[in-house]
């Protein structure tokens, strides 16, 4: 159940991002944004756990990747999460 999964937990600081961003409050911004994405787009009946294994890979895919600092807007960043939850589930 969704309502289980506390989305602040998962969050990255741009401190936890700045060993592989130069710019890492833009890379925190951006992935905490695909982090609340895929909460909101997750059914709400989805196992805790699961959800939870979801925004974790998220965060490593995403975290030490370049393309974080580099998302256009926020369009781009749905889109990484359209596809992401569509290869996931």
């Amino acid at each position: 159940m969704k309502e289980f999964v506390e989305i602040h937990d998962f969050l990255a600081s741009p401190s936890s991002l700045s060993d592989w961003h130069e710019d890492a409050e833009l890379a925190a911004d951006n992935l905490n944004i695909a982090l609340h994405f895929i909460y909101e787009r997750s059914d709400e009946n989805i196992d805790a756990n699961r959800l939870a294994e979801l925004l974790e890979n998220a965060f490593v895919l995403l975290s030490q990747n370049e393309y974080l600092s580099e998302f256009e807007n926020t369009d781009e960043i749905s889109d990484w999460v359209e596809q992401y939850l569509n290869d996931q589930l």
